[in-house]
């Protein structure tokens, strides 16, 4: 039974990221819990709710300017009980937005939790830490700025 149920976390996270460089944030916040907990940018974007997630990733990436891709790998998944697990994916990122002559990109790694509610798995929270982050010109391909979660202060 558990062989199933990783998987389906495993294609619930799947789809999460494909409906969110596609564009689909209510197919994306069907995805979630309706009390989810989400904490982006390393904590620093908070939200609470299924509504207020959608409208923060609507309001911030529905721009057809703004192109986004999302690879989670190594998935490291871990049951708490029947309907309760954790998860830890490996995040390469990254935004394109030509108009802005901006390119942006990086690694994270998020941090999930899931709940089984009627027989289906659902993110009931997510967020993600920066290993590092990158800003580019578009245009040139020079580095802007160049922020390490290991860079001394």
């Amino acid at each position: 039974m558990r062989h199933d149920d990783i998987q389906e976390i495993l294609n619930l996270k799947y789809r999460y990221f494909r409906h969110l460089d596609l564009k689909e944030f209510d197919d994306l916040g069907a995805l979630l819990t309706e009390d989810c907990e989400a904490g982006y940018d390393n904590g620093n974007l908070a939200f609470s709710g299924r509504q207020a997630i959608v409208e923060f990733l609507s309001a911030s990436l529905s721009d057809a300017g703004i192109i986004s891709e999302h690879h989670g790998h190594h998935p490291e998944i871990t049951f708490l009980s029947d309907d309760e697990a954790t998860g830890v994916w490996y995040l390469e990122d990254r935004v394109l937005i030509p108009a802005a002559d901006l390119e942006i990109g990086g690694t994270a790694f998020y941090a999930d939790t899931y709940r089984r509610i009627d027989g289906t798995w659902l993110i009931s929270a997510t967020g993600y830490q920066r290993v590092f982050e990158e800003r580019r010109s578009f245009s040139t391909r020079e580095l802007q700025s160049f922020a390490s979660r290991f860079a001394q202060d």
